[in-house]
């Protein structure tokens, strides 16, 4: 069977989720062994400008994607004039971030990293051979944080990321699997509950 003429033709690695295998932490763990987290290439974009890779955190648990304030001033923001603030819990305790919304990326697995594509936050998405996409990129509030452990390091929250993405993360395979809703179809069917009430 041949694809219609609406049919959007798809590279076979656009359909399948983009799949990232947990990457080791710099800390040990508590008692020295390797520590392997769930940590994808994400970049921050602001009109023209853009921060290079950063590592994101995926946590499930955190209500809102944050990063580092000092990125505020690298993206061309001032944070004096943000968009709301409130109170996160972070680890075991509470930090406070000041929302603006701007632009994110997700960087494929596999994609090169080319310094200059990243600083031009206007190039083709579509960079690589047969238009596979180098990143998925949305637009979102997020939190901007002051005094934050690194400004290399970004916490990807149910808003931010969760809320654009289907996402499976498994931690026996050491790996997350990121997918658009719109392109990902389940071949499984969904639970059955029974008749509804």
């Amino acid at each position: 069977m041949s694809p219609s003429s609406t049919t959007p033709v798809l590279t076979e690695r656009e359909q399948r989720p983009w799949r990232y295998s947990y990457r080791r932490d710099v800390q040990l763990g508590w008692r020295g062994e390797l520590v392997l987290r769930p940590l994808l290439p994400v970049s921050l974009v602001n009109g023209d400008r853009g921060t290079p890779r950063l590592a994101g955190l995926v946590a499930s648990g955190a209500d809102l994607t944050l990063v580092s304030g000092l990125l505020a001033e690298e993206l061309g923001i001032g944070l004096e004039d943000y968009e709301g603030e409130g109170a996160h819990r972070f680890g075991i305790g509470e930090v406070r971030a000041r929302y603006k919304t701007i632009d994110l990326r997700l960087h494929a697995p596999d994609a090169e990293q080319d310094p200059d594509a990243e600083q031009d936050p206007g190039a083709a998405e579509d960079a690589a051979e047969g238009g596979y996409r180098q990143w998925r990129q949305w637009r979102s509030r997020i939190g901007f944080v002051e005094d934050w452990p690194s400004n290399g390091f970004v916490v990807l929250g149910n808003v931010g990321f969760f809320d654009q993405f289907e996402v499976a993360i498994s931690a026996f395979a050491h790996s997350v699997a990121v997918a658009d809703p719109g392109d990902y179809v389940s071949a499984a069917p969904g639970p059955d509950f029974g008749p509804e009430d």
